[in-house]
């Protein structure tokens, strides 16, 4: 007999939010704020954000957006 494997074992591909607390913002030294809706590392002192892909900040300045607040 066979049987199915676990997939109750996913992967998870979401960013460890405990991670933000070691991380800062290449550009200003500043705190990141995580913001799970964007999938992104926000820089309030730079104004701009990081993405995330696969669970990985990418904190390069090359890849980092402007954000804007009204």
């Amino acid at each position: 007999m066979t049987s199915k494997a676990n997939t109750s074992n996913k992967i998870e591909n979401d960013f460890n939010t405990n991670l933000t607390r070691l991380l800062v913002c290449p550009i200003s030294g500043g705190a990141l704020y995580y913001d799970k809706n964007e999938k992104c590392l926000i820089s309030r002192v730079a104004k701009i954000k990081f993405p995330v892909r696969d669970g990985v900040p990418i904190l390069l300045a090359a890849e980092s957006k402007p954000i804007f607040s009204d």
